[in-house]
């Protein structure tokens, strides 16, 4: 537990000591108040938006990054959400 307290104080993540004990719990919570379909919805959206509003026109490389970690969060909803399911049919 210490070694991933470290990785998550690295970045400020802003979890109490409860929440960091109990990730499933709070994996569930997730997506009580974002259902899946919703959650991948607002991802697009946020990704939209930042095509749209970005500053100057985003670079090739740029847009390809973001698409890449726009792709990334959605199969990590998308498996997060199956360990979820899983482990509640247990």
């Amino acid at each position: 537990m210490e070694e991933i307290k470290k990785l998550l104080d690295y970045q400020p993540s802003g979890l109490s000591d409860g929440e960091v004990g109990n990730a499933d719990a709070e994996l569930e919570q997730f997506f009580v108040n974002f259902p899946l379909h919703e959650a991948r919805a607002n991802m697009k959206e946020l990704y939209e938006g930042w095509v749209h509003f970005e500053a100057e026109s985003p670079e090739g490389e740029q847009i390809m990054d973001m698409l890449f970690f726009f792709n990334q969060m959605i199969s990590f909803l998308n498996f997060s959400y199956i360990v979820i399911r899983q482990k509640q049919k247990s």
